[in-house]
């Protein structure tokens, strides 16, 4: 059969190629959402001597993002729990892939923890979103294996925005690699929107 009929809260059972899908999406977008994250400890040193900037002004373009990013997750989890995940996740991630792609055009470093918090604002939907399709696609005793599939997305998001941003800003400067890194998240937004199932029937 190509029905899945023990998918949890699904008003109709959803084929076993949407849930692979829906899976690849947002294992996708996971990648994304650590490679954006991780993308500036790459960069710290180039930025460092056109910016001129302190040890202390290093240390706060990354704990700017990490105080934005609790700050806005409950709130916007729970948003989560009223309206379309698959919308509010596609929307996180126009925001947050903007935002890098806009820290390769900052001329100071005001504006570049500017795009930090974009950044910030923008993830902190991700997991609440993702956490809770996955739930909804899969039965109990499957989930903990699709969440597993999932989180290989931080590895691999860490290693490539460490690794990818670092070849990048080596050949083409640290600006291109940000720009790089922003672009494939604007693809992912609108794939996300075409592709996700929202399996509440009220909001499909």
């Amino acid at each position: 059969s190509t029905r899945n009929p023990n998918m949890i809260g699904l008003p109709h059972p959803m084929s076993n190629r949407a849930v692979f899908v829906s899976v690849l999406v947002l294992f996708g977008i996971n990648i994304l959402n650590f490679y954006d994250r991780h993308l500036t400890g790459a960069l710290v040193e180039p930025m460092r001597r056109e910016f001129g900037l302190t040890d202390t002004q290093v240390g706060l373009m990354g704990s700017i993002f990490i105080w934005i990013y609790a700050i806005i997750g409950v709130p916007l989890g729970l948003i989560a729990d009223r309206w379309s995940r698959k919308k509010l996740l596609s929307g996180g991630l126009v925001v947050w892939s903007a935002m890098t792609a806009f820290g390769g055009m900052v001329s100071s470093f005001g504006g570049m923890l500017v795009t930090r918090l974009g950044v910030g604002i923008g993830e902190a939907g991700c997991s609440p979103t993702a956490h809770s399709l996955l739930a909804d696609y899969f039965p109990q005793e499957k989930r903990a294996t699709a969440l597993a599939i999932y989180s290989m997305g931080i590895s691999i998001g860490t290693l490539q925005g460490m690794a990818i941003g670092g070849i990048v800003a080596e050949h083409y400067g640290w600006r291109t690699a940000f720009l790089v890194a922003g672009a494939p998240g604007l693809a992912f937004a609108v794939l996300a929107i075409f592709t996700l199932r929202e399996p509440r029937s009220q909001l499909s």
